[in-house]
């Protein structure tokens, strides 16, 4: 999959094992905000140019998510 990924240009992550996806699940900060880019919005209702966002900012987003139990 990674080698698929690379050959359209994008760059794989790998986020942990399954029992982790929690961290990037709706309302976490990995979950679609890194990518909005210059809009200025807080969501993807209003578009923005868009933004590379790097495995270190990724991991980081990562790293923040707090579980739904816990909010």
């Amino acid at each position: 999959m990674t080698a698929f990924l690379d050959s359209i240009g994008f760059d794989a992550l790998d986020a942990g094992s399954l029992a982790e996806g929690w961290r990037f699940q709706r309302d976490t900060p990995a979950y679609g905000t890194p990518y909005l880019g210059d809009s200025g919005a807080e969501s993807f209702a209003t578009p923005g140019s868009g933004r590379p966002v790097t495995g270190e900012t990724m991991r980081s987003k990562l790293a923040e998510a707090v579980r739904y139990r816990d909010m």
